[in-house]
């Protein structure tokens, strides 16, 4: 395939989805989310399955996925070219994921995201089980998660964490500087039913030490990491190959609860919501110094 084709596939996607809107979204879900808020900024915070989303909907989000990685260099463009991918490719295992959505109310885009991404096994399957299907993290670092959270441990108490981002092409502004945080909170609020739902649950995931991993350790998690290992190289031909080729790398991680969680969480959406202009990160260090 020729440059002239993978650039024309390129700069039509960006240009055909510049922005990504989901107008008047509480109206259009099936049931009530796990997570609402509204932020003094204008921006309507969510975590809903998904399937109480609409069709139409759910491919949007993974059109904003797929967007966000193009944005950053992460995609490999000659293979998104050749494929013709318009989105992300998604199954219907995006139907059970929890995915966390930052919109702007008055122009119904699209400004942070995050998933919880349930086990793609079909039934639950205990993690040590040769019928297991691997996890995000076993494929991309080689390890098996029922070396660390014990073979008899049911697929269905592990979820993955994934898509962390807020809108690569938003303006600065107050509600830029919130939206993480917005979604930090909201996908935390998956996580807690995760964990509270099963005395093994987990969250897993990967994470650069000073970005993902400490920015959860602020939000109470306790932090555990699996392995110092370098990930399996990927396929050059596969299409997000690119988002490996980083100087910083990235590390598995486990998370749980140790008694943090919720008491640092509830300050956090109290936080949030005042309105308040500092730097979030910095009361949250108190925040949590104070209790230790």
């Amino acid at each position: 395939m020729t440059a002239a084709l993978t650039d024309s596939h390129r700069e039509q996607l960006l240009r055909e989805g510049a922005q990504v809107v989901l107008p008047a979204l509480e109206d259009v879900l099936t049931g009530d989310p796990l997570f609402h808020a509204q932020s003094p900024e204008g921006l309507l915070v969510l975590t809903v399955a998904g399937a109480q989303l609409p069709a139409r909907v759910l491919e949007q989000v993974y059109r904003f996925r797929l967007l966000q990685y193009l944005r950053r260099g992460w995609v490999n463009e000659t293979a998104l070219a050749a494929l013709g991918l318009h989105t992300e490719p998604y199954d219907d295992f995006a139907l059970r994921d929890f995915h966390t959505l930052v919109v702007e109310r008055s122009t119904g885009l699209l400004r942070g995201y995050g998933t919880l991404a349930a086990a793609r096994d079909h039934v639950p399957t205990s993690l040590g089980d040769p019928g297991h299907r691997p996890y995000v993290i076993e494929r991309d670092y080689g390890l098996s998660l029922a070396d660390h959270l014990g073979p008899g441990t049911s697929s269905a108490a592990v979820w993955e964490g994934k898509r962390l981002v807020r809108d690569f092409a938003m303006p600065r502004s107050q509600a830029a500087v919130t939206v993480p945080w917005w979604v930090y909170l909201a996908w935390a609020a998956g996580c807690l039913k995760v964990l509270d739902s099963d005395p093994n649950g987990a969250v897993v995931g990967d994470g650069k030490l000073e970005g993902a991993v400490n920015q959860l350790r602020l939000l109470g998690f306790a932090t555990r990491p699996l392995l110092d290992t370098t990930p399996v190289p990927p396929d050059p031909a596969e299409l997000f190959a690119p988002m490996w080729d980083q100087e910083e790398r990235s590390y598995p991680f486990v998370l749980t609860d140790e008694g943090a969680l919720r008491p640092t969480l509830a300050y956090l959406r109290e936080l949030l919501g005042s309105g308040h202009q500092g730097s979030v990160r910095a009361r949250l260090v108190d925040f949590l110094e104070a209790r230790a």
